[in-house]
């Protein structure tokens, strides 16, 4: 882990010198001076790679095998992982790049900048999105199915789509009110926290294939959305349907963790003797923004 968050890191300011150059600013044609928008990606970019792996490091307790019937014979429910995997690896590739996209969204607070790191923005955001069918298929291919592995997975979907929109507001080409969108699985698992700490019920949510469909939308929606002169007279009804979808879908899944769709909530109740509910979190860990 410390081997792979360093090289990420050294790359980042391999990179990051590399935008400082003049041939490179020549290319891209921006606004900000290259040295104060190279040092402005290289320090976003930086930030969200060390929260990554500190987030990977900090729970490499789960790096073990699941115990839930999806790995083979060879693979000992609990046992641990002496590393990575090339899926975890895969998946830490995907922040890496929602890292740099991140380090996009930076730079363009120093104002209006040229369509080619719009377009940067597009091609990084929708590399990690398209690689998010590959990290889940290896780790069934290779037997390497880990909670570690999940957790990552979830959390890098969710702050892409947190990360991604926000840089294409920045830089002009998504509606303000597209943040929605990254926004609504953080205030989800807020609202469950708090219902906790009052001492209120949650319940299990049913199983749909709708949430990975909608999230899947979202991450397709996104790269074309940042990508200039792409479909651009038709993003404001596509974005617009995107989110109006997904964010249907977190009110009916609140309605069924809060006990207001009752089938659910009955069943739960019932089942525990009328004591309440769990803590949440696989309820909201594996909502629409982060796939189950």
């Amino acid at each position: 882990m410390l081997e792979t968050g360093g090289a990420a890191a050294a790359a980042t300011l391999v990179f990051g010198g590399l935008l400082a150059t003049e041939w490179v600013w020549l290319v891209s044609r921006a606004d900000p001076p290259p040295e104060t928008a190279a040092a402005t990606w290289a320090a976003g970019t930086l930030l969200v790679v060390v929260g990554l792996c500190a987030y990977a490091y900090a729970n490499a307790d789960e790096n073990v095998a699941l115990g839930d019937g999806r790995e083979s014979e060879s693979a000992e429910p609990g046992r641990p992982y002496d590393s990575l995997g090339v899926p975890t690896g895969v998946t830490l590739a995907r922040g890496f790049l929602v890292a740099g996209v991140a380090g996009v969204a930076g730079v363009a607070l120093h104002g209006p900048l040229s369509p080619s790191w719009a377009w940067a923005a597009a091609v990084g955001y929708g590399v990690a999105a398209a690689l998010d069918a590959l990290d889940g298929a290896l780790a069934r291919r290779l037997d390497r199915v880990s909670r570690l592995g999940a957790r990552l997975d979830t959390a890098v979907d969710a702050f892409g789509l947190l990360v991604a929109p926000l840089a294409g507001v920045l830089l002009g080409e998504l509606a303000w009110w597209y943040l929605s969108v990254g926004a609504a699985r953080y205030v989800f698992l807020l609202g469950l926290r708090l219902r906790e700490r009052v001492g209120r019920p949650t319940f299990d949510l049913p199983p749909r294939a709708s949430r990975r469909v909608l999230a899947g939308v979202q991450m397709a929606v996104v790269p074309l959305a940042l990508a200039p002169g792409v479909f651009d007279p038709w993003m404001p009804l596509v974005t617009g349907v995107a989110a109006a979808a997904l964010l249907v879908g977190f009110a009916r899944d609140w309605g069924y963790v809060s006990g207001r769709f009752g089938g659910v909530a009955d069943a739960d109740a019932d089942s525990r003797d009328g004591s309440g509910g769990n803590d949440g979190r696989g309820r909201g860990d594996g909502n629409a923004s982060a796939p189950e």
